[in-house]
């Protein structure tokens, strides 16, 4: 007896086509997910546990607060919680939140759904913020404002680890597909207008598109005469 097809998985181009024509530049990822219907490894970002870059060392020691943005199915998250972090994390997805919840049931963290480009007001800055392959995964039209969005979630002394795909030019960057959509490195320089200094850049060899995964460490300077340390541990 034959088993039954499994559905196929949705069509990814086709849900950015629908979703930017109609003006929604962050609309195909809830669509996206509940296509899924629980088949997680469909993902185009698919992974399983944190990020590699994560575990090569982090800006700010535990404990200290954490912001994951976009958090997907939270393996990053559930990893900071696990070392000590008092962690927020936050998805535009309800259903990607839903879902990183029940993976990670035993993990104390602040699940949220939030959009990265309306935050609420009662998201309050973190001394670790955490970005993970998510500005890369919006179109160039609003890049700017998430990642000045992200700076603004940086508390004074704290940092910000991003993990995006960069292209080694602007040319490099028009000219290649995506999601995830290459940054050109002139777009970098929003973090600094968001009052963030870059305080280490890491990478391998560009591929043979051009294009290669950094992990950025940025920095807000503290307060003169505030205690970094009191506030972390408040």
């Amino acid at each position: 007896m034959l088993g039954r097809r499994r559905p196929a998985p949705p069509d990814v181009d086709a849900l950015i086509d629908d979703e930017l024509g109609a003006g929604r530049p962050t609309g195909w990822f809830e669509p996206l997910y509940a296509a899924l219907g629980g088949r997680q490894e469909l993902l185009p970002w698919y992974r399983e546990g944190p990020h590699p870059y994560l575990e090569g060392g982090l800006p700010v020691p535990a404990p200290a607060t954490a912001l994951v943005v976009g958090c997907g199915l939270g393996d990053d998250a559930a990893w900071l919680a696990g070392l000590g972090y008092r962690v927020t994390a936050f998805d535009l997805a309800p259903t990607a939140v839903r879902a990183a919840g029940a993976r990670h049931p035993d993990a104390e963290i602040d699940w949220r759904v939030a959009d990265l480009l309306e935050l609420p007001d009662d998201l309050r800055p973190a001394d670790l913020v955490v970005e993970v392959h998510t500005v890369d995964h919006l179109p160039g039209v609003v890049r700017d404002a998430a990642m000045q969005a992200i700076a603004t979630l940086v508390a004074p002394g704290g940092s910000a680890l991003i993990v995006t795909r960069l292209a080694t030019s602007r040319e490099v960057a028009d000219r290649t597909p995506g999601p995830p959509w290459p940054q050109a490195p002139s777009e970098l320089a929003a973090y600094r207008a968001g009052g963030l200094l870059r305080v280490s850049l890491e990478h391998p060899e560009p591929d043979e598109h051009g294009c290669l995964e950094v992990r950025l460490v940025l920095g807000r300077a503290p307060v003169p005469g505030e205690d970094r340390g009191d506030a972390s541990s408040a």
